[in-house]
């Protein structure tokens, strides 16, 4: 995909936020999370949460967006910070890619590289040195994704979704 600019996402791109991470879910998701669970995924419900973290004074607003330069159509989004639990085997990375999902229907078009290239950046001038980001394992296609952008397989934990326990897998990165 041509001319692909990263940003730092703004209010009012909020909605269409939502609808890619809820629509990223219910396509990438479809037959490794309960399926119930998927189609209870509200956009309306998404767009709240998303702005109620945005609002937050004591919350991190590290939301990036992925846009077509042309048109300003928003094609991915991301977000990153801090490390979301304190495992002590992964103690020594201290930034984390907590969410990265690109509209579906536009893989492979270099938008996941662009935005985890540009929040490591950004991570790494915070001062963070080691990048931690989670995938359900049974992801395989954003598994081999991960390993081909130098993500180093770490091991793995339980994760709640839905009240339900899904394997995630942590991969590390040097930044």
């Amino acid at each position: 995909m041509k001319d692909i600019i990263i940003e730092k996402m703004k209010e009012n791109d909020i909605e269409t936020v939502a609808k890619i991470f809820v629509n990223s879910w219910k396509i990438a998701y479809k037959g490794i999370i309960d399926e119930k669970y998927l189609q209870s995924l509200n956009i309306a419900e998404r767009v709240e949460e998303i702005k109620e973290n945005y609002l937050d004074k004591n919350h991190d607003k590290n939301y990036i967006v992925a846009k077509v330069k042309e048109t300003k159509e928003i094609v991915g989004v991301a977000r990153y910070g801090e490390r979301l639990d304190e495992l002590d085997k992964f103690k020594k990375y201290d930034g984390e890619i907590h969410a990265l999902y690109v509209k579906p229907g536009l893989l492979r078009k270099k938008i996941g590289s662009k935005l985890l290239k540009y929040a490591s950046k950004k991570l790494n001038e915070q001062g963070k040195r080691k990048m931690l980001l989670w995938c359900l394992k049974d992801n395989e296609p954003s598994r081999k994704f991960y390993e081909r952008m130098g993500g180093i397989l770490l091991g793995e934990k339980a994760y709640i979704i839905g009240g339900k326990e899904y394997p995630v897998v942590g991969y590390g990165y040097e930044i």
